[in-house]
């Protein structure tokens, strides 16, 4: 009896480790799954243009040197009508005629180029409001710009600006997207400062303050001295906001953003 039990376990130990081995045989020859990776397209080039045609509408309008309004109510009505008369018979086209010939040509190429992107910006995922908010703001700085005012254009083509970091979020970018945010609210401080729009300016700077919260933890160790530089500007920005003088918020916005030009460079990976 004890040899037939014996016999018994000796068997069902040997169907147990059967089993067992081909369970085994059967899970490493089951193919695996590959693990799922989100890899993001690189930025579109009709993302690229855009930003480069937003950047030359600011500096073109830069160059444009307006008469004050005070010279202009001056003029006389004769003085007026002879100076069309003699624009139609000599048509000599000055430095500003030709700065906004390259705006409006510039403004063009913005809606070929935004017309070519929506569709592949929804096929990333884009939000309706992230797209009708982009395409509103080209629309408004198409009209603002007929009617010539060097101020305007410039507020209104870095409202544009103001939505290509969020648009290359979709995609994978170079350096961090927040830089751009933080030169689009740079540049609003430099051109309201203009108009004296203390208000939006005080919203912008705390603004700036939020998103480097954001950003400081991700640059790398080199831009410690970028970063430096640029919390120091932001300090200075401070002071001349406070003092709601155009003048000097001008000067300390535009040193701001040269810093956040230096602060791009040196966030960017090195290849």
């Amino acid at each position: 009896m004890r040899k037939y039990s014996k016999i018994v376990c000796a068997i069902f130990i040997f169907l147990l480790l059967f089993n067992l081995s081909g369970c085994k045989n059967k899970q490493q020859n089951k193919p695996q799954k590959k693990p799922q990776t989100s890899q993001k397209t690189e930025v579109p080039k009709e993302l690229s243009k855009i930003e480069k045609d937003i950047e030359k509408i600011i500096k073109e309008a830069q160059k444009i040197k307006e008469k004050p309004q005070s010279d202009q109510e001056k003029q006389s009505d004769k003085e007026k009508k002879d100076k069309k008369e003699e624009d139609k018979k000599s048509p000599k086209k000055t430095p500003e005629d030709k700065s906004w010939e390259e705006i409006n040509k510039a403004i063009k190429n913005i809606h070929t180029d935004w017309n070519s992107l929506t569709p592949l910006v929804t096929k990333e995922g884009a939000k309706l409001n992230l797209i009708n908010s982009m395409g509103a703001a080209i629309n408004d700085l198409t009209i603002i710009a007929n009617k010539k005012s060097k101020i305007d254009v410039l507020i209104y083509a870095n409202n544009v600006y103001k939505y290509i970091p969020d648009l290359e979020d979709l995609f994978q970018s170079e350096a961090p997207t927040d830089i751009k945010r933080l030169k689009f609210y740079a540049q609003d401080i430099a051109f309201k400062s203009e108009v004296q729009k203390w208000e939006e300016i005080s919203k912008d700077l705390i603004d700036i303050n939020s998103v480097w919260q954001t950003l400081k933890p991700k640059l790398p160790k080199e831009a410690k001295n970028s970063a430096d530089k640029f919390e120091a500007g932001v300090a200075e920005l401070q002071k001349a906001i406070k003092s709601q003088n155009k003048v000097l918020t001008k000067i300390k916005a535009d040193v701001l953003l040269q810093d956040i030009k230096s602060l791009e460079k040196t966030a960017k990976p090195k290849k």
